[in-house]
């Protein structure tokens, strides 16, 4: 003789909640993979930045002014032609690049500033050989990250403002050229 236990089947709104919650943890995951892109981007401009304090230290130990300008002409004509090269508009990559200079540059004055008061730090730190060449791949990574951003479709909006804000670690940056270096990552685009 076959058993025939009753099953107990769920209730009308166990079935809803279970699918109410499938649908929010599956929109959950797809806004949390589309703000990867975004993330990683904000983040390798925040770990770009946050070298400037060792940059001032070098150009201080060695008597150097802070600003460069030859140099900021090779980062700026790299990160175009990079930017050229991933599909990118290069005078918006630029606009953005000019934005992340002055950044780092009010960073470095900064820090220079925090140096007279005190001894200066003996820490030994190389501008050449190690500090140039990881800036140099942060920027290309950067650049990489714009590109993936566009063509995965989804242009950094003004909605990332407050996120990209609390990715921002470095003390030194005033309010102001964390919000003109979002106002300037606002602008870049494909090429046409």
């Amino acid at each position: 003789m076959i058993s025939m236990k009753k099953v107990k089947r769920p209730s009308l709104p166990s079935i809803i909640f279970a699918m109410i919650l499938g649908t929010f943890i599956f929109s959950s995951t797809a806004h949390s993979a589309e703000d990867k892109l975004p993330y990683s981007l904000f983040q390798a401009i925040n770990e770009r930045l946050g070298y400037m304090e060792n940059v001032a230290l070098f150009k201080a130990q060695n008597h150097l002014p802070i600003e460069d300008i030859q140099r900021e002409k090779i980062v700026l004509s790299d990160a175009k032609e990079l930017a050229a090269s991933h599909g990118l508009d290069p005078e918006s990559m630029e606009r953005f690049f000019i934005a992340q200079i002055n950044a780092a540059k009010a960073i470095q004055y900064r820090y220079r500033a925090e140096l007279l008061t005190r001894e200066l730090p003996t820490r030994k730190v190389d501008l050449q050989s190690e500090i140039r060449p990881a800036l140099s791949q942060l920027g290309s990574h950067i650049v990489a990250l714009f590109a993936a951003q566009l063509q995965d479709q989804t242009l950094i909006a003004e909605e990332y403002r407050k996120q990209f804000m609390g990715i921002l670690q470095s003390r030194l940056l005033a309010e102001t050229e964390r919000e003109a270096l979002f106002d300037a990552m606002l602008e870049v685009r494909s090429q046409q």
